[in-house]
């Protein structure tokens, strides 16, 4: 128990620390973050834009869920283009025509090519120079970047008024209602004032330095955004320091035996029993697992119908961007992972709950359903707020009961209170069960191990208290700073956290490890995880108008999350090994094949793509593209879905009577997670990798406003990869069938309900 204090002591020590970090360079992101303008004035000092027409361009942008089909500042989806280096490419192609017709009566197209070197030269040395006052908090522009302004204003009117050719967006979406947050007047050039801001903070210098508000992203030569040498320095360290952490950590892994400890003495365990009674609470579980499956693959619907768009303007003819639109479909098909994911770890947290205590708490079915019916409200309602307020049927209190505007936070603000409401209700089932169970002094290790598991349980609602710190007139910067504790810090930390000590419980509980081995690793991934995961989500504030110093701290600690998500893949191979030489009737072979799975691709695809895009030498020219996608899409489905299978096949297991489970049974579980793997494969590495390759590639050549127009998603070869997908997909989404159809047949043999079980015996341990 003396170890456990080191342990705990050294995770505490790292969580203050990291934290510490973390918070610190929040409060240089507020400090510096670049200035919002009361007004934007021309040189004669005629109001071109007020602070209020920004922040109304901004509530314009999250209404309609635009970061849902292009993004911002690098932030959002790829299918559209990245609104701040499009508008900076046609802001400066303006300021080049009233360049051209001032010093030489003609178009620019028409100039000599020393004539337009000249007028580019001076077009970047006038944008690079910051003319904000803070004094009047003010900012003029001159003569020609007004013009720039003025050529902007033309473009995007062209291209989101009238015109139908927006693939998978209705024509004349935006509309002129003033609603919450907006300003009189015309909405789409008070988006283009929000987007022209964007322009301007990525490509005029900070006060005192060299680069932009941005580091100089987007990377644009006609603007003089180019990689900073800071960028390529911590580029170059990030890896010295994950050659060098590796070896720190093998030492510490090997030195102190970090290791599970595998309990091969089957003689003593004896047979593995399934069989044993359910309580009323834990059958009414099954049911959250059949909600599960129907979100799962109306999920993997929408991303199908998301890939059909690539290819055409509606669904072969048919016009069903009028009713789901790209930007919506994008939306649930994001929304939807998150709650079933969710969804399917709140109702395994509620079958162990009676487990650990071997009792059923007073009341705790009531909970249970009331737990169910309020997260059906939350799905169904957000779900329809957001179609409302993307379509133009929900105005007013938009923000409230529509769609948010953040990309991983689409929940209208009522709608995540009530989900933060709903996880409370979860924790409080929880700990009915877990705290009795702890406060047992028969076994100091089992009570440690399930101080774990509940104290991640409680982590998952409170670091979802992030998104009520996002407000619709937020500074972009404050905001994404905020939403990335969400998808970051919440998604892609808590829930890893979180996964590590259940499947910790998971080996215990199926006897396959020793109890005081496992709460050693757990505590050495936990330290590991969070000691670089925590800092490391700094990668995503490089280019967003963040402090500078977010290049030493996001590369490096980003390059160290590596180490723990491998160290994984050597858990996954133990597990299969001991698996497959067990002489046991082993009835958790299915929940075995998907940890293997999720250890593999927590390697492959939260660890090595997610190595290859955050550099910052690498990230400068690759954010946004489909290398992000194909990072996303390993990380989301390979690890946490994958996962979220493995935990339901284990608890549907002893939810349901052991005759079920026949041997065609299992032959069908198997074959779904091949299914799931090669179509997963398939999606990232036949489609998405690719295609991210070819994109780069474009950004390098031409500049990244270049790959990210719609163009680059019509050439031939872009279409052809883009249909090549369907065979993946087709592959993917028999598995989602196959498992669905498990889990249905499964409700009709379910364990008839008792007051009271066994507890998980942990002292053979």
């Amino acid at each position: 128990m003396s170890t456990y204090r080191r342990l705990n002591k050294t995770l505490l020590w790292v969580l203050v620390i990291a934290f510490s970090i973390l918070i610190a360079g929040g409060l240089l992101i507020f400090k510096n973050e670049a200035p919002r303008p009361t007004k934007i004035v021309s040189q004669n000092g005629t109001t071109l834009v007020t602070k209020q027409q920004l922040i109304s361009g901004q509530a314009v942008y999250e209404k309609y869920g635009l970061t849902d089909y292009g993004s911002y500042l690098g932030n959002g989806t790829y299918f559209g283009p990245d609104y701040t280096a499009q508008a900076l490419h046609v802001y400066i192609q303006g300021m080049y025509q009233y360049y051209g017709n001032k010093q030489y009566g003609k178009s620019f197209k028409a100039l000599t090519a020393e004539q337009q070197a000249g007028i580019k030269g001076k077009v970047k040395e006038e944008i690079r120079q910051n003319r904000y006052d803070a004094k009047t908090d003010q900012l003029t522009l001159t003569t020609a970047q007004t013009a720039g302004l003025n050529h902007l204003t033309s473009y995007y009117r062209h291209q989101l008024r009238n015109n139908p050719r927006q693939a998978g967006m209705p024509e004349n979406m935006i509309r002129n209602n003033t609603d919450d947050f907006m300003q009189r007047g015309d909405k789409i050039d008070q988006l283009t004032f929000f987007f022209f801001w964007g322009a301007w903070l990525s490509s005029t210098n900070r006060p005192g330095q060299t680069y932009s508000y941005t580091n100089n992203w987007p990377y644009d030569l006609e603007a003089g955004n180019v990689m900073t040498s800071d960028a390529m320095v911590w580029t170059a360290l990030s890896v010295a320091l994950l050659v060098a952490g590796v070896g720190v950590v093998i030492y510490f892994y090997k030195r102190y035996h970090f290791d599970m400890e595998y309990t091969l003495d089957y003689d003593k365990i004896g047979a593995i029993k399934t069989d044993e009674p359910i309580t009323p609470s834990q059958r009414k579980a099954a049911k959250y697992f059949l909600i599960v499956m129907g979100m799962f693959f109306i999920q993997v619907l929408l991303g199908e119908l998301l890939a059909h768009y690539y290819v055409e303007n509606g669904f072969f003819g048919i016009p069903l961007q009028n009713i789901w639109p790209f930007n919506l479909a994008k939306t649930w098909h994001l929304q939807l992972v998150i709650f079933w994911v969710a969804t399917a770890w709140l109702a395994t947290g509620i079958y162990i709950t009676p487990r650990v205590l071997g009792r059923e708490p007073k009341r705790q079915g009531f909970l249970v359903d009331t737990l169910f019916y309020a997260l059906l409200i939350v799905v169904a309602g957000s779900m329809l707020g957001e179609w409302g307020s993307t379509l133009g049927i929900i105005n007013s209190k938009w923000w409230l009961f529509g769609h948010y505007g953040w990309e991983y936070a689409e929940m209208g603000k009522f709608w995540q209170i009530l989900f933060i409401l709903g996880m409370v209700l979860w924790v409080i089932i929880l700990c009915r069960g877990f705290l009795p169970a702890i406060k047992i002094k028969k076994n100091l290790d089992r009570s440690r191990l399930l101080q774990l598991l509940l104290s991640g349980s409680i982590a998952i609602p409170a670091f979802y208290l992030a998104s009520l710190f996002i407000l619709p007139n937020s500074h972009v910067t404050f905001a994404d700073y905020w939403r990335w504790w969400i998808v970051h810090l919440w998604v892609e930390g808590i829930f890893e956290s979180f996964a590590v000590i259940l499947i910790g419980y998971l080996l215990v509980d199926m006897k396959l490890t020793t109890i005081k081995s496992t709460i050693r690793a757990l505590y050495f991934q936990l330290i590991l995880l969070l000691g670089t995961g925590v800092v490391g989500m700094g990668h995503h504030y490089f280019w967003e108008g963040d402090h500078s110093i977010w290049l030493a701290l996001g590369s490096c600690f980003s390059a160290l999350e590596v180490i723990p998500l491998c160290l994984l893949v050597w858990e996954a191979y133990t597990h299969y090994k001991v698996y497959r030489d067990s002489q046991l009737d082993f009835p958790y072979k299915g929940t075995f094949m998907f940890l293997v799975s999720t250890g593999l691709w927590n390697a492959l695809g939260a660890g090595a793509l997610g190595f290859l895009i955050n550099a910052p030498a690498i990230n400068f020219f690759e954010h946004g593209t489909q290398w992000t996608s194909a990072h996303a899409h390993a990380s989301m489905a390979g690890v946490y879905g994958f996962f979220s299978i493995a935990i339901m096949l284990f608890a549907m297991r002893h939810l349901t009577k052991p005759e079920f489970w026949t041997a065609k049974v299992e032959k069908w579980v198997k074959w779904a997670c091949w299914l799931f793997n090669i179509g997963l494969a398939g999606m990232v590495f036949i489609t998405l990798m690719p295609m991210g390759f070819l994109q780069l590639k474009d950004a390098l050549d031409f500049g990244y406003w270049h790959a990210r127009q719609m163009s680059f998603y019509k050439e031939p070869i872009i279409q052809g990869l883009t249909i090549a997908r369907s065979v993946p997909d087709i592959i993917f989404t028999a598995g989602v069938v196959i498992i669905g159809i498990i889990f249905l047949r499964a409700m009709f043999h379910l364990k008839p309900a008792s007051k009271k079980i066994n507890p998980v015996d942990y002292d053979i341990q």
